[in-house]
């Protein structure tokens, strides 16, 4: 009997571990499968404009910014870039983050956001550590890495960053993005592209979704 359970109690514990590493590997293939397909159950458009800058505020306010007459102004060393994004989808628990990218330049440049509103007023914007997994998951996304400064043990992200949203089912975004100084001046926004991210209520980043902006009208 004494060995008939030590037999039985070896079957039992290799059946766990069989049992979990399935539920591992299951778990593993269906994080690779979000993050390849995970943007495809939200629909999301975009247009854009490039206005000089004392039409900076004017081109917010026509997409729906309300207070974009006090809040938002254009700056005469930096090209800005006005977006509003419309989503619909499945609602999710956390939020949206919207990164904008000159596709001018290999990687693309990441822009600079300047700010955003939604429905609920003005948002936030910004970058965490936990976005430079962006740059590890997708080839397009390269120039979100951080970078190495000589002589440092503090990596730099420069000017990059995105604005931020709640992740609704159906929602709409304004946001505005400089191109720095110094960057080439751009008159096709077709040129740009917008990775539009989900990201939990941990802060961790589930997929990205890749939007092309069309040419101004």
């Amino acid at each position: 009997m004494g060995r008939h359970g030590a037999r039985l109690r070896w079957v039992v514990a290799l059946v766990s571990v069989t049992v979990a590493v399935l539920a591992t590997v299951d778990r593993v293939v269906e994080r690779e499968r979000e993050w390849a397909r995970g943007g495809d159950q939200v629909a999301v458009t975009v247009e854009a404009r490039l206005p000089e800058p004392d039409q900076v505020a004017g081109a917010a306010a026509a997409f729906g910014w309300t207070d974009a007459a006090k809040n938002v102004s254009g700056d005469p060393d930096e090209q800005s870039v006005v977006l509003r994004l419309r989503w619909a989808g499945s609602s999710q628990k956390g939020h949206y983050q919207v990164i904008l990218l000159d596709n001018r330049a290999v990687p693309a440049t990441v822009m600079r956001p300047y700010g955003g509103w939604d429905a609920a007023g003005d948002t936030g914007f910004g970058w965490a550590d936990a976005y430079e997994v962006l740059a590890e998951r997708y080839d397009w996304l390269a120039g979100t890495a951080s970078r190495d400064e000589p002589d440092s043990a503090v990596t730099d992200t420069g000017d990059i960053g995105a604005v931020g949203t709640r992740a609704l089912g159906d929602g709409s975004l304004v946001a505005v993005f400089r191109f720095g100084r110094g960057a080439a001046p751009l008159a096709d926004p077709s040129k740009l592209v917008v990775a539009f991210c989900y990201v939990d209520t941990d802060g961790e980043v589930r997929w990205a979704k890749r939007v092309s902006v069309p040419p101004a009208p």
